[in-house]
């Protein structure tokens, strides 16, 4: 039975309807049967928090709600208890929240919780007196069971109430709950116990510095870094400047240039991050210097570490003239070193040919010149070329990609010419392209193509009539018609 209802669980956590009826059928059987009661009711107790709010409404929906109401047990074990809490009476739900097992039975807390959200004034207010009661001792169990329901509660019009509590009594919760809560492995339980925490002031210096350092979740770290920049204290800012969380190396480096000490914005000039760039550069702007003649110097000595940072930073804050010190980066032999520079080179507007780059070997290369010739991309005439079924993947995509910009039947063409090319992916990725074409822009394609397009598209339909199907293919040659005519 305890397999069943563990097979059950999991496969109604994430909210499908029928597989919740099927639980709570399942529940309904166990309920009057105290072991097939508690074994039932452990393996909702481990079930992940969003279960409980999909699981209380779906007792109540529909047919389903009149036949449960029909066989309904009586409040003799928790898990009947449970049952009636979730009932679509009023009155019963209001009985169950008030049964001395609401208090006792901590399994029973999570729908203690949601009935403290309730419709009706009247079971709202039994539950959330219950609620109270519970959590004047803040147990770890308590909290545990209880925090993560509210937190999935806080946008309800009626949840703000609960929320309140459960924050309420985390800030007088002892500090091993409260580590408890913040180690939580549910990640909206571990937030909202750190925001409670620093609201609270349950957070002391040194446990701000040390989750600031090195909290898992980059949400809870940001938040301790922002709230270790509101201390004032340079000292503990510095220390976070070499944090591998770009969020917190640049809140400490925003805090520092506050606080009237720019002076560390030139180190942070080669970070790896765009965003804590970014705040350097402008720290060093404070200080009265100019980073991009940092990253001038830096470029001259030929550095081998960090060089694509510095390629970045100068594309970022340099001026047209750094064009010469970024162009011969364009053939350096670490890709992500050419595509720094590709980037570079589009932001300072410098003249090179990036279209000869669209055959780079490297991807990461070929999707940033891609980028930076969208608004202008090269000669068509240079890109039909690089849909040969001879070239990479990467090739193949960009030189569509840049192709679909510049016109409709361009575009269809292009597809038209992938769908018959060897490589699955593009293959699929040319289908939906097709089918994106007929859905969105066939309707508005008022002026036909050149005459010499016009043959090619009729020859590249039939030449992949087969992958496009005889019906796309119909609907295709039906508008090649209508657009060029017999």
């Amino acid at each position: 039975m305890v397999e069943t209802f563990e097979t059950l669980v999991a496969r109604a956590a994430p909210g499908h309807q029928y597989v919740l009826w099927d639980l709570w059928t399942a529940l309904f059987r166990a309920a009057a049967h105290r072991e097939h009661a508690e074994r039932a009711l452990d393996a909702l107790a481990a079930a992940p928090p969003r279960l409980w709010p999909e699981l209380d409404p779906a007792r109540r929906r529909g047919w389903y709600s009149a036949l449960m109401d029909v066989t309904t047990p009586v409040p003799d074990t928790p898990l009947a208890v449970l049952a009636a809490a979730c009932a679509y009476d009023g009155h019963e739900r209001e009985r169950a929240v008030r049964h001395p097992a609401m208090r006792r039975d901590p399994r029973l807390l999570p729908i203690l919780v949601i009935r403290a959200a309730d419709w009706v004034t009247e079971v709202r207010s039994a539950a959330a007196d219950v609620l109270d009661q519970v959590l004047a001792t803040p147990t770890a169990t308590v909290m545990e069971t209880v925090a993560p329901v509210a937190v999935r509660l806080g946008r309800r019009r009626r949840g703000e109430a609960v929320v309140r509590m459960v924050r309420d009594a985390i800030t007088r919760a002892s500090d091993e709950v409260l580590t408890a809560l913040r180690s939580s492995a549910d990640i909206p339980t571990r937030r909202f116990a750190y925001r409670a925490c620093l609201d609270g002031g349950r957070l002391g210096e040194a446990d701000l510095v040390h989750a600031a350092q090195h909290e898992e979740d980059m949400a809870c770290r940001t938040l301790c870094a922002e709230a270790v920049a509101g201390l004032d204290r340079p000292d503990l800012l510095r220390g976070l400047l070499a944090n591998r969380a770009a969020r917190v190396r640049a809140t400490a480096m925003t805090a520092l240039v506050r606080l009237g000490t720019p002076e560390h914005g030139e180190r942070m000039l080669g970070d790896g991050s765009p965003v804590v760039r970014l705040t350097a550069q402008w720290a060093v702007r404070r200080a009265g210097g100019d980073p991009a003649e940092f990253y001038r110097r830096l470029l001259d000595e030929r550095p081998g570490h960090g060089l694509r940072h510095l390629v970045a930073g100068l594309g970022e804050c340099g001026t047209p003239a750094d064009a010469s010190i970024v162009l011969p980066h364009l053939a350096d032999e670490s890709p992500r070193v050419r595509a720094e520079a590709v980037r570079a080179v589009s932001r300072l507007g410098a003249r090179a040919d990036l279209a000869a780059m669209l055959v780079d070997p490297a991807p990461v290369v070929v999707r940033h010149v891609a980028e930076a010739l969208r608004d202008a991309p090269p000669p068509e005439d240079r890109l039909w070329p690089l849909l040969d079924g001879g070239r990479p993947p990467h090739v193949r995509r960009a030189a569509r990609r840049l192709l679909a910009g510049t016109d409709r039947w361009n575009r269809l063409k292009a597809d038209l010419i992938l769908l018959s090319g060897p490589d699955e992916s593009l293959r699929e990725r040319a289908r939906a392209g097709v089918d994106d074409w007929l859905a969105r822009q066939a309707a508005t394609a008022y002026a036909g193509p050149p005459e010499p397009l016009c043959r090619e598209l009729a020859a590249l339909v039939k030449q992949t009539y087969d992958a496009l199907g005889e019906r796309t293919a119909r609907v295709l040659t039906w508008h090649l018609r209508t657009a060029c005519g017999p």
